[in-house]
């Protein structure tokens, strides 16, 4: 192997690995301290409190936030093509007016049998963009970009496992974490999460756009 491929390759590795630190941390330093102290808002109960909803989803998309801006002041005018943020081709175009369909119609139908609006309509904004985009730019867009210079199996493994793990928080309902949990996490989520996150990864391989992914995720 080359010297100068094996320097990009570390790198690849290294950027991939720090993405991760700082979105666990992230995770980690505080929403998980505000869950155990019961200070931790619902998507589900918006309209309780949405100014501090708002800020409490917005704080950890502020890190995939960045990464957009970075890249797109580093990659110029080859940001779009490389990170898959087209949309082109007839197919790719129907199947992203259908699942728009599908996500519209499903937030129509919860406005009508749902009392609380808010809480619809902020589920909406909290699902497509805090959660679906953010972690489909960062886990299948951004890790996949620094590992551009591995093979397939390195180049989807290694960001989808990060990916699988950064929900351990969540599968615990943010309680207690402890070594039973973990065991069960590891045994049983974590894989289910991986695969899904791979064939996301495929999805927008194969698709040449990242919308396809996000739309499914949402």
């Amino acid at each position: 192997m080359k010297p100068d491929l094996r320097k990009k390759q570390i790198s690849g590795i290294l950027l991939t690995l720090g993405v991760f630190a700082v979105e666990f941390l992230i995770t980690a330093a505080y929403l998980y301290p505000k869950a155990r102290r019961g200070e931790l808002f619902s998507a589900r109960r918006a309209s309780t409190d949405l100014p501090a909803l708002f800020l409490q989803s917005l704080i950890p998309f502020l890190f995939p936030a960045a990464l957009l801006v970075l890249f797109a002041l580093l990659l110029k005018k080859d940001f779009a093509p490389k990170l898959y943020l087209t949309l082109h081709g007839t197919w790719q175009r129907v199947t992203a007016l259908v699942l728009c369909t599908a996500i519209l119609g499903i937030t129509c139908y919860c406005l009508i049998v749902k009392a609380d609006s808010a809480a619809v309509l902020f589920s909406l904004l909290y699902y497509l963009v805090f959660i679906a985009f953010a972690e489909e730019f960062v886990c299948r867009d951004v890790c996949p970009y620094f590992l551009r210079n591995f093979s397939w199996p390195v180049r989807y493994l290694i960001p989808n496992i990060c990916f699988a793990i950064l929900h351990v928080f969540a599968y615990a309902n943010w309680d207690k974490i402890g070594g039973a949990y973990l065991f069960r996490f590891v045994s049983s989520n974590l894989l289910g999460l991986a695969v899904g996150g791979c064939l996301l990864q495929l999805l927008k391989e194969k698709s040449g756009t990242i919308w396809l992914p996000v739309l499914l995720h949402a």
